[in-house]
Order: C-alpha cells, then sequence, then structure tokens
C-alpha cells in the first residue's frame, strides 16, 4: 500500500513540475512588445505576415503596428515617443539627422516603383533626352518652367522631382510645387490640378492614356532602399535591445521565403492591402512585387550599412535639403550591431 502511495506521490510531483514549466511559459498578452511603425503600402507587408502568423510571438516578442499614411509623420511621431522601429522610405534621412533616430536595417529594394508622370498633352511630353546623359527622361527647362508640380515633401517623392530637376538644367523655384501626401497628389494630378506628380507605387500603376511617364528613379541615375529605423529612445532601452535581432531575423527569415515564393509573396501584399483598404489591382501588385525585390538575408550580409545612408544624405545636401553638416550624423546613426547577431 505504502509502496503505492510513493508511486503515486512521484507521479503528483513530476506532473506538478511540468504544469509549473509549462505555467512559466509566456502568452502572446506577457510577452515584450514592440510598437512598429507601418504604412498601408508594399513597405510594410512583411508586418501583417509575421502578425497574422503570429511569428513575433513565436520568437518571444509581440509587435504592435502603428498605422501612418506616410514616412514624413513618421518621423513627426518620434518626439512624442509613439514607437519603437519604423519600416520607412527616403524620408529616414530626416528621422535619422533632425529626430535622432538609428537605421539598423534595408529591408526593400525600393528604386522601382518611384515614377514622374506629367499630362501628356504637355509640351515636355514632346521633349525626350534634352541632356543625353538621361537619354529616357522627359523635359527641358522651356517645356518645364511654370508647371504645377505635386510631391509628398521629406519622402521619395521629392527625391525624385529634385533629381529630375537636376538632369534637365531647371531650378526649383521655376516650378510650383505643390506639397501633399501620395494619395493627394495621385488626386489632384488625375484631376487637372497638377501637371506633373511624382507618383509612388500603387499610384504610379494606376495612371491612363491622358498621362505620359516622364522618368523613374532607375532612368534618374539614383538607387534606393526602404529602411528599417529605430528611434533614440527605444534604442536606449534594455528590452528593445534585446527585441531588435528577434525581430530582424524575423523579418529577413519572412524576405528569404517571399523571395523564394513569388505567388506566396503575392498574396501577402494583396492581403496587406485588402486589410489596409488599399485599392490597388492584382496588376498592380504584381508590378510592385516584381520591380521592388525584398532584401534576402544574403544581400543583407553583403551590404555595407551606411555606404547607401551617405549617398543618398550627401544628395539630399546637395538640394539643399538637408544640412551637409548632418551627413556624418546620418553615416554615425547606421549600425548593423543588430542585423549582425540577427544573422549569424
Amino acid at each position: 500500500m505504502k509502496k503505492g502511495i510513493g508511486v503515486i506521490l512521484v507521479i503528483l510531483f513530476m506532473f506538478s513540475l511540468f504544469a509549473g514549466g509549462a505555467a512559466e511559459k509566456k502568452s502572446g498578452d506577457d510577452l515584450p512588445v514592440l510598437r512598429v511603425a507601418v504604412m498601408p503600402f508594399y513597405i510594410s507587408s512583411q508586418i501583417g505576415h509575421i502578425v497574422d502568423n503570429k511569428l513575433d510571438e513565436a520568437a518571444g516578442f509581440k509587435i504592435q503596428q502603428v498605422m501612418f499614411p506616410t514616412g514624413a509623420p513618421m518621423n513627426e511621431a518620434i518626439a512624442s515617443d509613439s514607437y519603437d522601429v519604423a519600416t520607412i522610405g527616403g524620408a529616414f534621412v530626416f528621422g535619422v539627422a533632425n529626430f535622432n533616430a538609428h537605421v539598423i536595417a534595408s529591408h526593400i529594394n525600393g528604386t522601382g516603383g518611384n515614377e514622374i508622370w506629367a499630362k501628356k498633352n504637355l509640351a515636355m511630353a514632346n521633349v525626350k533626352g534634352f541632356n543625353p546623359e538621361f537619354p529616357d527622361v522627359l523635359g527641358s527647362p522651356k517645356t518645364v518652367s511654370g508647371l504645377k508640380v505635386a510631391q509628398n515633401t521629406g519622402t521619395t517623392a521629392q527625391l525624385a522631382i529634385s533629381n529630375w530637376l537636376k538632369v534637365i538644367g531647371l531650378e526649383e523655384p521655376k516650378v510650383n510645387i505643390i506639397h501633399m501626401d501620395f494619395a493627394q497628389s495621385y488626386q489632384a494630378f488625375k484631376a487637372g490640378s497638377a501637371d506633373v506628380a511624382a507618383l509612388v507605387s500603387p499610384y504610379c500603376f494606376q495612371t491612363d492614356e491622358t498621362m505620359v511617364k516622364v522618368a523613374d528613379l532607375s532612368q534618374l541615375g539614383v538607387q534606393l532602399y526602404e529602411e528599417i529605423t529605430v528611434t533614440d529612445r527605444s534604442l536606449n532601452r534594455k528590452e528593445i535591445r534585446e527585441i531588435l535581432p528577434k525581430f530582424l531575423k524575423v523579418l529577413f527569415e519572412v524576405n528569404d521565403e517571399m523571395e523564394a515564393n513569388p505567388q506566396k509573396k503575392f498574396a501577402m501584399v494583396k492581403k496587406w492591402y485588402n486589410d489596409n483598404g488599399g485599392s490597388a489591382s492584382d496588376a498592380d501588385i504584381q508590378a510592385e512585387c516584381n520591380l521592388k525585390p525584398f532584401v534576402t538575408s544574403k544581400q543583407a550580409r553583403e551590404m555595407e550599412i551606411g555606404k547607401y545612408e551617405r549617398t543618398y544624405a550627401e544628395f539630399m545636401a546637395s538640394q539643399d535639403k538637408l544640412d551637409p553638416k548632418l551627413i556624418e550624423k546620418v553615416v554615425a546613426n547606421s549600425t548593423d550591431e543588430f542585423l549582425k547577431i540577427a544573422l549569424q
């Protein structure tokens, strides 16, 4: 009898150990939170996939998405401590230079899907290759001067317009810049309130026969990457520093998976647009997937963090959009510390 009771006690003891261990395992609600600034565009689609499939929770943290319309308001929200990490385009340079954010990775080759369009009935539409070094670019100083140009200031749209004007030899004050967000720029251009507009994907895929493509970033000789940044305040929080390598590891695992499976990538991006009120057609989404490849783990290991960031900062400084004294700050605030841990 005593032997039987002893066996039962041992079993109960072992069960209690197992149960106790299970109780210590954190649920999704108990995991440390990483606030990620996202946009309802391609640039943030991987974040939606990570959350939908609880890949963040499997890695030991939980993502809280913070939605913004573009990168410019993301930068403005740094002061109010609205997020920890951002998926951001060309606006990153102002967040780093003016708000002390830090670049920790490049996650998308965003050169494609950044285009300038004009009304086809304009004289500039008939002038191609004014600058022989850029044979596919439309426009000349005479035909562009005085036109209304819509752009989302502080983003890749500004980069495109500034570089285009430089290529054709026209100073920016010679055109009428209209500052609007991406959706507003598209609508104003479509309605005829702007002669020229810088259109990012998916809007650059939604043009019609009354419009003509002026140039894209590739034709202007510009390379662009979408960035992952972290605010300075969050960078100095121990719990966030511990999450960052885990976050990047999951992000690049998703990038690898999607680049190896184009159909799955298309489905993921489409779901992101649908979940966030996007109006991109299947053709638009496919074009974006083709034009803007995700940076793979292999490519990320080969990239030198700070090199592209310097080039971009120098360009913005040359266009009087950034104080030249801040170029070195942009470089200094670009680090591969967390990426190296994530991809080891």
